[in-house]
């Protein structure tokens, strides 16, 4: 076997490698000499002594299952944020919201692997086969190692997003009425101190100079209380 052929069949596993990132099959092709070639698609031309073949590779596109170490649930070595079974309105939207946070941060970081995998990939199948059998064969095992890193990564982000946007089907419908009820105790807010401006007038300014600055700031919080108090029970909601 000449050397051509074996750097060719060392190759052959970085190549397996990188179509798991970009396809789920490649064409491997044994020209009339005996050299072997893996491709993406197949030879345009061929002689009758050239064999092609199918090679199916399983694709990094999968997922690793949800696990359960009590309450706990984990993605790989990823923790799943706590479900949370409250029943306030504060509660509830701070969940979705954090939900949300985590599921834009896990797709950051899958797009970040994706693409650097990508770029390895490339740089692999331009790098030449200089430095000998041995030397190859270790840069293909080093490279190796890291797409399965990556991929095995890809595997938890892709389980952990799954899992999020599953949780989080609720969330928009969580958001819209969050922002409803908002705007809502707003107009509430904003009618109670209507009526408090129209039956009591404005707050009095504290002026000491002014004898009857101190009764008419006494009058007007008399008159105003019950409005202040049902104001700041919206604020508290709000």
């Amino acid at each position: 076997m000449s050397p051509k052929v074996i750097v060719a069949i060392c190759s052959a596993g970085f190549l397996l490698a990188a179509s798991q990132v970009w396809a789920q099959k490649l064409y491997k092709i044994v020209d009339e000499n005996g050299n072997v070639t893996f491709s993406q698609f197949p030879p345009k031309e061929k002689s009758e002594n050239t064999k092609v073949e199918d090679v199916h590779v399983k694709s990094s596109g999968g997922k690793t299952p949800v696990r359960y170490v009590g309450t706990n649930a984990y993605c790989g070595d990823i923790r799943l944020p706590t479900s949370y079974t409250g029943s306030s309105r504060h509660s509830e939207e701070y969940r979705a919201k954090y939900m949300q946070s985590k599921l834009d941060d896990w797709r950051e970081r899958l797009r970040d692997i994706e693409q650097s995998s990508q770029e390895r990939a490339r740089r692999k199948l331009n790098q030449g086969s200089g430095g000998g059998i041995a030397y190859s064969a270790k840069q293909n095992s080093q490279y190796q190692q890291s797409m399965a890193r990556d991929t095995e990564r890809m595997r938890e982000l892709r389980c952990a997003i799954n899992w999020a946007e599953e949780q989080n089907s609720s969330t928009a419908e969580v958001i819209r009425e969050s922002g409803e009820e908002t705007q809502r105790l707003q107009q509430v807010h904003a009618e109670l101190e209507r009526r408090m401006i129209d039956q009591c007038g404005r707050e009095p300014l504290l002026d000491p100079t002014d004898p009857r600055n101190a009764k008419d700031r006494r009058q007007w919080r008399a008159c105003s209380k019950k409005f202040r108090n049902d104001m700041r029970k919206v604020e508290r909601e709000l």
